[in-house]
């Protein structure tokens, strides 16, 4: 999950996970180096309009992630949970780092907690501290993406006498028509 969201967060290049950098002996050689492996598995607009897609629940009215915000960084994170509340999930990221957070347990068990999602909060608490001191970031916009108001009731583009509306981010030339019920 890791590899994936990394992959939205970097613009659509896989970088195929390692454990390390590099392995340093006491003497300053350097004993092993760790050599990520990297290809292109999407396009940055579609990368971008992901992203923008998964600051909803961060940011957004009824986000399920929204205790997970951090001042000044725009943050991207999806909440998940598996049948029968055996895990919680949160997976997420900045333009600084990506960090999936699981809460389960090994075997097939019913997790109960009150409140927030717990693997939620595990993340949002390390990601804060990792933020501290760090400089305000936002995603870098794509070309070729266009935002458009969208009408709640008829999913289409939205117009001016349409009153229930919300933001959509699209890959440019597919955008919806307008709204025909207002």
């Amino acid at each position: 999950m890791a590899g994936a969201y990394a992959t939205i967060a970097n613009d659509g290049v896989y970088r195929e996970p390692t454990f390390y950098t590099r392995i340093v002996a006491s003497n300053g050689s350097i004993v092993l180096n760790s050599e990520a492996h990297k290809r292109k598995a999407f396009s940055e607009t579609v990368a971008y309009v992901t992203k923008k897609l998964l600051v909803q629940p961060v940011e957004g009215q009824n986000g399920t992630a929204t205790y997970c915000a951090i001042k000044g960084m725009e943050v991207a994170a999806k909440t998940g949970t598996t049948n029968e509340d055996f895990d919680r999930w949160l997976c997420g990221f900045t333009n600084y780092y990506t960090t999936v957070a699981w809460f389960g347990y090994d075997l097939s068990e019913r997790i109960e907690y009150s409140g927030k999602n717990p693997a939620g909060e595990m993340w949002a608490n390390v990601m804060q501290k990792v933020h501290t001191n760090l400089e305000n970031s936002k995603f870098k916009e794509a070309k070729d993406v266009v935002s458009v108001e969208i009408c709640k009731d008829s999913f289409m583009r939205a117009k001016s006498s349409c009153k229930n509306t919300y933001t959509e981010y699209f890959l440019s030339e597919t955008e919806p028509g307008f709204c025909m019920k207002h």
